[in-house]
């Protein structure tokens, strides 16, 4: 065995003279003792055997007679490894040993030991060993390579904290720090089996932990080294989790036919389901279980509550309850709704109709609304319609009040008040004689407006007199005249304006025959010309000539003839 070791060494790059021969005795086992590099070894030989005598300051250097080697015959990732110089037959040598990696020097690497890194793993590890002599001769000698294998670590104690039910967080804690290069990993089981997804240093516990035990594997990974694995004990059997609960509010008028909502609050974790019962003075409504419910007679002097009830599985069921509503008070109640009477139209009174309020008696107030907003002062039953209104949508807001019960308001449906037309006092021009013609001026009114003309005498319309012109007859003769001009236009409430009346119409002192051979009964005087001589003659009424005359003109009387140029008949 030892030939072949030396053998081996020789190959590994022992250096011998070139007349030497490689041919050794081997040597009982020893147990050499050495010292570091280039320090005198002293090595004892069996007792049985004395070594041969080494000559002084020899010039080449022999052979050892035990190699050196690696301590052990085994060379592992973070354990340091030691060579063994062997026994050499001379004296005064100097040792220097240089470490090896699959037989190229490692950098800095000297020493009698050496601490493999993950570097070397699956590598040959030998160290070459050079004895040199006081001479400067010198030999160089390698032991037997070993293959450098993976080094272990122990991972300190792991255990769990946290609550062990539903809901909570289980955290891994080592007992030491782990070393600074190792990678940790986690795999949580439940019940010895794996649990998917469950790779972290902490775990949520969930539904399918119920009743289970947990535990949880650290692996630790360092380069060059064996996995390390501790596991925690298990968990006691993990229990129902509590879950986050909301007080519910309610929210609304509290009043028969009224909609009261549920508001359950923030519950969790997601999904819990919530389910709602209205309660009405603490017992189930039935089918009151939806977030809103809308309060019924049957509720009238109660208490309303709300109550939620969650469930998610894992998760023991909650259940929370709202403050109660005040006493839900009785409602009034008006037949039919309230509604708008009169005439609608600028300048008019409306009435508010309130309906029939129960049961009585009931406090009633008014408030009058133009287009929905509330008209300042209109707080009585009845309303005068101003130029404010015209165009406007107006209605009548009716409130009812009574002890014990809820305050109930009711609004009528509006009515459209038309505008007012913009409008002109009109004028007569002309002359207030019997016979003459008189004319309206109409004024300024609002563009596009349709406007009728109707002559007036005395006050009372004259038939048939509808024009902008009116020819004054003997019917208006001590009368006054005046004129009213009436407007309408679409969207508009239709208006008058009636002009001053004119003063007493008059007769003229002359005029013309109503017809041949006759004047009116105002003018009685017929005057005449003669168509030979072109004499001006009037006659009066009686005279001798005056039936047989046929008047040119006529006059109101004699003085009015004569000043028109006529004489008295001679006869």
């Amino acid at each position: 065995m030892l030939g072949a070791i030396l053998a081996s060494a020789l190959v590994f790059g022992a250096s011998v003279p070139a007349d030497a021969t490689a041919a050794f005795a081997a040597p009982p086992a020893v147990e050499p003792a050495y010292t570091d590099h280039k320090r005198p070894l002293d090595a004892e030989a069996p007792a049985q055997e004395e070594a041969p005598e080494t000559p002084e300051s020899p010039d080449v250097v022999g052979a050892p007679t035990t190699l050196p080697e690696v301590v052990g015959g085994r060379a592992i990732v973070g354990t340091p490894a030691s060579a063994a110089l062997g026994v050499w037959p001379d004296a005064e040598l100097e040792f220097e040993i240089i470490w090896q990696r699959d037989g190229v020097d490692i950098a800095g690497a000297q020493g009698d030991s050496y601490t493999p890194s993950a570097d070397d793993l699956g590598a040959t590890l030998s160290a070459a060993v050079t004895a040199t002599a006081p001479s400067g001769a010198s030999l160089t000698v390698s032991t037997q390579p070993v293959i450098v294998e993976a080094g272990t670590f122990e991972l300190a104690a792991v255990s769990l904290t946290g609550a062990t039910s539903v809901g909570s967080a289980l955290k891994t804690v080592l007992a030491s720090q782990a070393p600074a290069d190792a990678t940790l990993s986690y795999r949580w089981t439940r019940s010895g089996a794996t649990i998917a997804g469950a790779t972290g240093a902490s775990y949520a516990l969930t539904a399918a932990d119920l009743g289970k035990a947990v535990t949880v594997t650290v692996s630790a990974t360092r380069p060059g080294y064996e996995v390390a694995t501790r596991t925690s004990a298990p968990t006691r059997a993990v229990t129902a989790g509590a879950l986050a609960v909301a007080k519910p509010a309610i929210s609304g008028t509290a009043a028969v036919g009224k909609t009261l909502t549920g508001r359950p609050g923030t519950w969790g974790p997601k999904p819990v389901k919530l389910q709602y019962q209205w309660l009405r003075n603490g017992k189930a409504i039935p089918k009151a279980t939806g977030a809103t419910y809308k309060l019924a007679a049957a509720d009238a002097g109660k208490r309303i509550t709300f109550r939620v009830t969650g469930t998610l599985g894992g998760y023991t069921t909650a259940t929370q309850t709202s403050g109660a509503t005040a006493a839900v008070p009785r409602s009034l109640s008006a037949a039919p709704a309230p509604a708008v009477a009169g005439t609608v139209k600028v300048g008019q009174t409306l009435s508010a109709k309130p309906g029939t309020w129960k049961p009585a008696p009931v406090k009633l107030s008014y408030q009058w609304l133009r287009n929905g907003s509330a008209i300042k002062g209109a707080t009585k039953s009845t309303y005068k319609l101003t130029s404010a209104d015209g165009g406007a949508k107006i209605s009548v807001r009716v409130t009812g009040k009574k002890s014990g019960y809820l305050t109930v308001t009711k609004t009528s449906a509006t009515k459209s008040v038309p505008r007012v037309l913009g409008t002109s006092k009109p004028k007569i021009s002309g002359t207030k004689l019997v016979g003459s013609s008189l004319t309206v001026n109409r004024g300024k009114w609002t563009a596009g407006t349709t406007l009728k003309v109707q002559w007036l005498r005395n006050g009372a319309a004259i038939k048939g007199a509808t024009k902008t012109t009116y020819k004054l007859s003997a019917a208006d003769a001590g009368k006054r005249i005046s004129v009213r001009v009436t407007g309408s236009k679409s969207g508009y409430t239709a208006a008058s304006q009636t002009s001053a009346a004119t003063g007493s119409i008059g007769y003229p002192s002359r005029t013309r025959p109503n017809s041949v051979g006759s004047c009116p009964s105002w003018a009685p005087v017929k005057g005449n010309v003669n168509s030979s001589r072109g004499t001006k003659i009037y006659h009066v009424p009686g005279s001798t000539y005056y039936s047989r005359t046929n008047p040119e003109e006529c006059f109101s009387n004699a003085s009015a003839a004569q000043r028109a140029g006529y004489r008295a008949p001679l006869r």
